[in-house]
Formats: C-alpha cells, structure tokens, sequence
C-alpha cells in the first residue's frame, strides 16, 4: 500500500517540476531485471515511477541509519546490502527477487556518472540474468543531472526511455558461444546493455 501512495506522489512531483516524459514502460510478465545508465540521486525514484510494474532495488546499508530515509526506503521497495562485504548476500537477495518474478532496478555502471558519460559496465546485472534465466531491459535516463535539489529548483527536463530487451534467448545464446569464457560473456552482454542505452538516448534527444 504504501509503495502505491509513495509511487504516486513521487511521479507526480517528477512531472510537475521535472517535466517527466516515459517513452515506453510496458515490461514483459516475470521477472525482469531493468537496467539504466546512472548520472544522479534522482535515476532510482525516475525508473521506478516511469515502470508499469513494482521495481526492487539493492541500495547501501548506510542509507538506512535514518529512520525517515530508511521507512522511505522499504516503502519503495528497496533492500538493505552491505557494500563490499556483501556481495553474496546482494546476489541471492536479487535472485530471490527474480525468481519471485518481480522487477529488479539494476545501475550497471555501478556509480554515478554526473557528467552523463557512460562508463564501462560491471557485470552484475548480465550474471544476474544468466543465472535467473530473466530479459534485460534497457533504460534510458537523461536529464536528472541536477539531482533531487535541482528538481524543486525547475533545473531538470526529465526523459526516461525503455530500449528493445535483451531477451532470454539472446542471452542464452551468447552463453552456448564455446568460443568464449565466462568473463566474455559476461562483457558481450554487459556491453549489449550499454549499447542499447545509448541508442535509446540518441532516439530521446
């Protein structure tokens, strides 16, 4: 109930002062991992909002030592990892959630990028998928560049786009290739994620 309410009031600020605009949206039924190019604090509330469906995200357990932020944090579906140390942990609690059949939030770059250069991947999200037997959705974001302060201040235009998935198929036959290693599989599908962000992006702008 409360991820509805918050979700609601979310995406209605977000239109009303970052002008928010989704091209897309419809995901397919199961679990389905959504992954976006990361520039600021605002991306996870923007995927989430611009979805049809629930999203899940994995964020910092720091974050929840303020009782406010960290009720604000599980109302919107987000699980506390420890950053470093809980690598095994963050992973079965992501493949928990996809075998749930829910949508997971996933930032392949692994940090912000402020100046909205992509940079190379990490390969969480294609193992992820490798493992669950889950698409990939690629998700376009532009215009969050000024962040959560920037909104209130009319600083932002936002653009969420969802690019052509990366399909089970797809997956599974990059991972039959016996021509290449487990870590370059990885990459070709980490890279195909990027690859697909920037082309959503050129067709946003």
């Amino acid at each position: 109930m409360y991820y509805a309410i918050i979700k609601a009031i979310a995406k209605f600020l977000l239109k009303l002062f970052g002008r928010m605009k989704v091209d897309g949206g419809e995901l397919p039924e199961g679990g389905v991992i959504l992954a976006g190019n990361h520039i600021s604090d605002l991306d996870p509330p923007a995927m989430a909002c611009a979805a049809k469906r629930p999203v899940y995200f994995l964020a910092k357990k720091e974050l929840f030592r303020n009782k406010v932020l960290s009720w604000f944090l599980h109302s919107f579906k987000a699980y506390p990892i420890k950053r470093g140390k809980g690598d095994l942990a963050a992973i079965r609690q992501a493949l928990t959630i996809l075998k749930e059949e829910k949508v997971l939030g996933i930032f392949p770059e692994g940090t912000r990028v402020k100046d909205g250069e992509m940079i190379d991947p990490k390969n969480g999200a294609a193992f992820l998928a490798m493992q669950a037997k889950v698409p990939i959705v690629p998700v376009a974001i532009s215009g969050t560049e000024a962040g959560i302060k920037g909104l209130f201040l009319g600083k932002t235009r936002i653009r969420i786009t969802f690019g052509q998935p990366i399909s089970v198929n797809e997956i599974e036959e990059i991972s039959a290739q016996k021509d290449l290693d487990k870590h370059q599989k990885l990459d070709m599908i980490s890279n195909e994620i990027m690859k697909r962000i920037r082309m959503s992006l050129e067709v946003s702008r």
